[in-house]
């Protein structure tokens, strides 16, 4: 900054206004000679320095549960595009589905000075995280896809609910008689649990039979399950309804083109990623960069623009993409 100040022939006060867009006292011939010298030189501002003099960073921390599924990278987007519109650095950590990484990444985070957190947890890690809101230096928190009950924090999530009913409703519609939801162990993880009780809940409220399928080992374990429910059910018209991408991929590592041509099979998955997979597989576009816009601005506004007042929760629909998979 001392350099580019001297070259320029003004203080680094000024330098300073500058970089922080304060033009109110400065003539456009010198804001224009500023820009022209930091060019030349590439001068680029310390954020980290300018942190620890600065009552805000400019910086916000996330905390991913998984940062190579397919849907997080998605979240990620969408963070990153509303902080580009606000000209804010997006510091990212994954957890790697662990709630001890999860811990050290919002502790590692804050120690970066990070304005506020955006937080798509892992799941069973709610005691960490409520003491964590009693801290008295905790930074503000939005909670992305998978949130805590009793509400904590604000927070951005799918209207699962109203997905898994929309789903639901166009099965019955294609005439489908047994349905299964697949899923891995849905403890301590909001949405699997939601999920699941919608499900269940639709059962026992339609003319529609199905069960809930919980694998845990991998396709193979999962293959084992599907094999005996179709078994079980010869003569049936059957579809596979898959919770995440996840599910989705090990339910077609599990069977075999003969066993997919048969049934029906859907998901809570990405229109683009659903679409091109094999004849088209009919899935609930959660649209996630949208999701991770969302949750940048509810936390922005948190942070930057004054915003006070309780917690709350958005719910963001989803879009029933139908394909030829449940148009068997």
């Amino acid at each position: 900054m001392g350099d580019v100040a001297e070259a320029v022939g003004v203080s680094k006060t000024t330098i300073s206004r500058y970089l922080h867009g304060e033009y109110a006292y400065m003539s456009s011939e010198t804001k224009a000679k500023i820009e022209q010298v930091i060019n030349e030189l590439g001068y680029r501002p310390n954020r980290m320095a300018q942190g620890l003099k600065a009552t805000v960073s400019h910086l916000v921390g996330v905390s991913i549960a998984d940062v190579g599924n397919p849907f997080s990278s998605l979240l990620i987007k969408g963070i990153q595009e509303e902080c580009r519109e606000r000209d804010v650095q997006l510091l990212v950590s994954d957890s790697n589905n662990s709630p001890e990484f999860e811990r050290a990444n919002i502790e590692s985070l804050l120690d970066a000075q990070v304005d506020g957190l955006i937080v798509n947890t892992v799941g069973n890690n709610d005691a960490w995280l409520s003491e964590f809101h009693g801290r008295k230096n905790r930074k503000p928190v939005v909670m992305l896809d998978r949130i805590m009950t009793p509400l904590t924090y604000d927070s951005v999530a799918s209207d699962n609910a109203g997905a898994v009913q929309s789903m639901l409703d166009h099965l019955v519609s294609r005439g489908f008689t047994y349905i299964v939801f697949v899923t891995r162990p849905g403890k301590g993880i909001s949405t699997r649990t939601t999920r699941r009780i919608a499900f269940e809940k639709y059962l026992h409220a339609h003319a529609v039979e199905g069960d809930v399928l919980v694998y845990d080992s991998g396709a193979r374990d999962l293959g084992t399950g599907i094999g005996r429910l179709l078994a079980d059910h010869d003569g049936e018209k059957i579809c596979l309804f898959a919770n995440n991408e996840e599910s989705m991929r090990d339910i077609l590592e599990a069977t075999s083109d003969r066993t997919r041509g048969g049934i029906g099979i859907c998901a809570f998955a990405d229109e683009q990623w659903a679409k091109y997979s094999g004849f088209g597989i009919t899935c609930l576009d959660q649209n996630p960069v949208l999701m991770g816009r969302t949750a940048a601005r509810k936390l922005f506004s948190r942070v930057y623009d004054g915003a006070k007042g309780p917690c709350s929760v958005d719910e963001l629909p989803t879009r029933l993409c139908v394909f030829a998979s449940t148009l068997i």
